[in-house]
């Protein structure tokens, strides 16, 4: 045993003699070199030892093998300057990312040894000189990353060597020159990147013609020698900025079978002749602005089975030759302005999967042969004015998955088996004249997520089949004429986030067992006959944010329990309800007419006259409390200023002289400290001022502007003076990289002052600019590029900063213009880092003092003093209202206590109020476009925080809402079911036509679900 032991220890001492001898392999070895050439400050690197045989398990270092094959540190805060003769170690080497980082120095030469390199990202770094004309040698590059980099001169013409190149991205980096006629040659590229550079302009080079693979980055017309390419099988231009018509000469290239111009901003017309194409397949011209009818000779592509020409301005009737058409299979036309009926016999050759025409003003009867085929998935036509019943020979449909014909004018009861089709998984149908009962066969749809068959004319019971659903999200068939008992077989669906079975005719009590619902987010029982005592068990919905039970017979106490779910509204109005209101309640419920039910015990022998002004009056001293305690800071601390102003007057002069200052840089600048210095001693540099100090513009020895902003620090007199956010804006803008977020160049600091030095914006805010007499020269092409520039700035810090940044004073006066009007989100100083794994999820920081500018603040922040990412949402809302309207969050024209919210809620109330809250400056030309921007705001202004979408569906709601200047009016003598605009409060919106595209096969979103927002049906809200 004892000789085992012996032979054990002798093998592990052998061992590690050896690996003393070999020690880190030669690889680990030239990347320990390299760590030891920069500057690691946050020791992000400090797994590099050498005490490693291999360096497989260091940070950002992969292996194949015992092969270094791959190095990512992008987003590392690593400085320094890459050593040469070091990477070119790494025979292996296939990816090396050092983006978004603080290197610096010269391309490294020695990488060219590196053969196997496939992927290249050195994107945001200080490195900078010409590239190599040897960089030909890296046959195998498929991926170029250069982009806001500081490399300058030509891109060399060697770059047509690397044949194998996929995507090539130079943006804003410093080269010059025409691009060489070489990149012809990567006809595998299919990404190409050249904006924000200075090359010479010049006109669309012919070699553009060869890259064939080509996916983005043009700009300008079509140009004409893609007419010359008679050999041409696809065309594909679409996502990018391509303007002009569709040039006829595309007609002349017969072997065409596939066209994709999508998401540009093509006009004029679909050529008449685009029929003589007949081998083609594919059309698609969607998220254009086309406009005149579809081309008869259209009916002559018998090939043709996908067609796409949604959001365009299209109008005119659909040709009936195309329900000839034998090979249609995507039929997709929605958001246009098409007139008539659809061909009857549309399907009936064909085996159409997709037909969606939702969003027109299209009438008559709902196609009979759609489903012909039996392959139809999605059968989309709301928000139009088709009549009649639904054809029964959609009763053995059962390949749907998404149906909805919301807001038309259809009558008549639904086919037994489109109730139960087994792959449906969205049914919406609200907004019609439907009748007839809810058959019990909808349990066979068991994959069913949404169903809204609310505002129409059902009866009968809400059948116990239901609670087979288990797949359902959302339920509401509120405005109908439903009767009997709430079935508690509602208590199967675990995953339902909203309930909603108001102004029907229930009777008898809420069911307990509703308290297993426990995912449910919006739970709506009101304007029914119900009876009995609110269940304890509705204390289990730890979700809860709005329960509205008003309008009902409900008895007795409102249970304690209640005070324990996060809601946000609890509508008890008009009950019999009794006994005292739990405290924690107070602020969020409506009791008005319960006689006899109290805010406080003392209250009840007096009974409930006064129960409603009793209950919402804390909501009241609240909100008066805060306003009050935001007065007296702002009096208490203009006192405070002007006390210490003489002496800060007295260090001004002797700043730069008598104080060391100490700069920290964030970009690559030659800024000196002493030079920012000097502008802050003239008044004359002053270009703005706010709460938190003065800021200056200043021109620097080479040329550059900047903007100063000059913050007070230090102790004087023995008193700390508050440092007005100056940690909060360096610690939040040092770490961002974002063009819609103003860039901190570096900031300077002594015992004295704190500077924050920006890029120069030169057309100042955003409010500065709109509410003056400059506001006119905004139109509103200009206004729409601002708002979805901010709110790409927005959705980068709610989504992509890790951890998550909340701004908490998003208003017009923080929103800044560069020469091009590009926004740039700028004034951290009330910035927060929320440290959150899930941003989705509304989780704020309580704060003692006031975030946000009056007229901005989100209405949550009168009861309580959280703010989170809703919140900004909230205060983006009112700076879209600003921008459609025109007007300040605050005038005294609305009148008193009115904000701009206010007023244009009382404004379109009323029908003829619509146009009153649109800026006059504008003209009518852009009233249709502005008006849906207007929906995008009321969805941020809801009152409900869950409510608002977050930044990041926002701008998906922005970029369709893009200008097209050729709408038709809308028609303000239509009612809502004959309304061309779709309902915000149903799931329409926000089926967006990208989301229909990526979506077109999968589930529906939960998040569609969660939108409850109080607003005027004219909007279609």
């Amino acid at each position: 045993m004892d000789m085992k032991k012996t032979s054990v220890n002798l093998v592990f001492f052998f061992f590690f003699f050896f690996v003393s001898i070999l020690g880190l392999s030669e690889e680990g070895k030239a990347l320990l070199e390299f760590k030891n050439s920069i500057t690691d400050a946050n020791k992000w690197l400090a797994n590099w030892v050498a005490t490693d045989l291999l360096p497989c398990n260091w940070t950002g270092v992969t292996c194949t093998g015992d092969s270094v094959t791959a190095i990512n540190l992008s987003g590392l805060s690593i400085s320094g300057q890459v050593p040469e003769g070091v990477l070119g170690q790494l025979g292996n080497l296939t990816t090396l990312d050092l983006g978004n980082t603080d290197l610096g120095g010269t391309f490294p030469l020695d990488l060219l040894n590196c053969s196997n390199l496939m992927s290249l990202n050195l994107s945001y770094t200080y490195m900078e000189g010409p590239l190599p004309t040897r960089i030909s040698q890296l046959t195998k590059l498929q991926t170029l990353d250069l982009s806001y980099s500081s490399f300058f001169g030509p891109v060399p013409d060697a770059f047509g060597d690397l044949l194998a190149l996929k995507l090539l991205n130079l943006k804003a980096a410093n080269f010059t020159g025409v691009l060489p006629s070489s990149l012809g040659n990567l006809t595998n590229l299919t990404e190409i990147h050249l904006g924000l550079a200075n090359f010479t302009p010049t006109a669309m080079p012919s070699w553009f013609a060869n890259l064939t693979n080509l996916k983005n980055s043009l700009n300008g017309s079509i140009p004409e020698i893609f007419t010359n390419l008679t050999e041409l099988v696809s065309l594909d231009l679409s996502q990018n900025q391509l303007t002009g018509s569709i040039p006829s000469g595309l007609i002349e290239l017969e072997k065409l079978q596939v066209i994709e111009l999508f998401a540009n901003q093509l006009s004029g017309e679909i050529p008449a002749d685009i029929g003589n194409l007949r081998s083609l397949s594919q059309i698609d011209v969607s998220q254009n602005q086309l406009s005149g009818a579809i081309p008869q000779s259209i009916a002559n592509l018998t090939n043709l089975s996908i067609l796409h020409l949604w959001q365009n301005s299209l109008s005119g009737i659909i040709p009936p030759g195309m329900a000839n058409l034998q090979a249609l299979t995507e039929f997709v036309l929605f958001e246009n302005h098409f007139t008539g009926t659809v061909p009857g016999n549309l399907g009936k050759d064909c085996n159409l999967t997709r037909f969606d025409v939702s969003t027109n003003l299209l009438s008559g009867p709902v196609p009979v042969h759609l489903c012909d085929g039996q392959q139809l998935t999605q059968l989309i036509f709301f928000n139009n004015m088709f009549s009649g019943t639904i054809p029964d020979a959609y009763e053995n449909c059962r390949s749907l998955t998404r149906v909805r014909f919301e807001i038309n004018e259809l009558s008549g009861p639904i086919p037994d088996g489109l109730w139960g089709a087994p792959k449906m998984q969205i049914f919406t149908a609200h907004t019609n004249m439907l009748n007839g009962n809810i058959l019990p066969s909808i349990g066979y749809a068991l994959n069913l997520a949404t169903l809204d068959i609310s505002s129409n004319w059902f009866t009968g019971p809400l059948p116990q089949e239901i609670g087979n659903l288990v797949m359902m999200q959302s339920l509401s068939v509120s405005g109908n004429n439903l009767s009997g008992t709430i079935p508690p077989q509602l208590s199967h669906l675990s995953q339902l986030n909203e309930l909603d079975l108001s102004q029907n005719s229930f009777t008898d009590g809420i069911p307990p067992a509703l308290g297993n619902c426990t995912q449910l987010k919006t739970l709506n029982l009101s304007m029914n006959f119900l009876t009995g005592p609110i269940p304890s068990e509705l204390g289990e919905l730890s979700s809860l944010a709005l329960l509205d039970l008003s309008h009902n017979a409900l008895t007795g106490e409102v249970p304690s329990v209640l005070s324990g779910l996060p809601l946000e509204i609890l509508d008890v109005s008009y009950n019999n309800l009794s006994g005292v209101l739990p405290p924690g309640l107070l602020t969020v419920t409506d009791a008005e007419g319960n006689p006899d039910l109290c805010d406080v015990a003392s209250n009840c022998e007096a009974g409930m006259q006064q129960t409603n002004s009793k209950i919402n009056g804390p909501m009241v001293s609240a909100v008066v409390g805060t306003f009050v305690a935001a007065m007296i800071v702002l009096i208490v601390g203009s006192c405070c200023f002007y006390q210490r102003y003489t002496i800060f007057n007295e260090h001004q002069k002797g700043l730069v002289q008598n104080s060391s200052w100490h700069l920290t840089s964030f970009h690559k600048n030659t800024l000196r400290e002493y030079e920012i210095a000097e502008f802050c001693n003239d008044p004359d540099n002053i270009i703005g001022s706010g709460g938190s100090g003065k800021v200056y513009k200043a021109v620097l020895g080479n040329g550059q502007p900047v903007a100063v902003k000059k913050l007070g620090w230090g102790e004087t007199k023995g008193e700390a003076l508050h440092d007005h956010g100056f940690k909060a804006e360096v610690e939040t803008l040092g770490k961002i990289r974002h063009r819609n977020i103003v860039k901190l160049l570096c900031c300077c600091s002594n015992n004295e002052s704190n500077l924050l030095v920006y890029e120069y914006m030169p057309n100042g805010s955003l409010g500065d600019i709109l509410h003056s007499t400059k506001g006119g020269a905004l139109d509103w092409a200009m206004r729409y590029k601002i708002a979805l520039g901010a709110a790409q700035g927005l959705e980068y810090l709610h989504h992509d900063c890790l951890p998550q940044i909340v701004h908490r004073d998003v208003k017009s006066n923080n929103i800044l213009l560069d020469a091009d009007y590009e926004a740039h989100v700028a004034d951290f100083g009330l910035a927060r880092v929320l440290e959150t794994t899930t941003i989705t999820t509304w989780k704020g920081e309580s704060m003692s003092a006031v975030a946000g500018s009056y007229g901005y603040i989100a209405p949550e922040y009168a009861y309580t003093l959280n703010v989170g990412e809703k919140s900004d949402i909230y205060s983006f809302g009112v700076v879209l209202l600003e921008l459609v309207t025109g007007k300040r969050p605050i005038e005294p024209t609305f009148g008193e206590g009115v904000d701009l919210v206010k007023w244009v809620m009382n404004k379109i109330q009323r029908t003829e109020g619509l146009y009153e809250v649109l800026d006059p400056h504008l003209g009518c030309a852009s009233h249709n476009d502005m008006i849906l921007v207007l929906r995008v705001a009321m969805l941020c202004l809801s009152q409900h925080p869950r409510s608002r979408p977050p930044m990041r569906e926002v701008v998906q709601l922005l970029i369709e809402a893009k200008p097209r200047s050729c709408r038709e009016k809308l028609n303000t003598n239509t009612n809502v079911s004959g309304s061309i605009w779709p309902d915000i409060t149903s799931t329409n919106l926000k089926n967006t036509a990208e989301d229909e595209r990526k979506e077109m096969n999968a589930a529906a979103n939960n998040d569609y679900n969660n939108n409850v927002v109080e607003t005027p049906n004219f909007l279609g809200l």
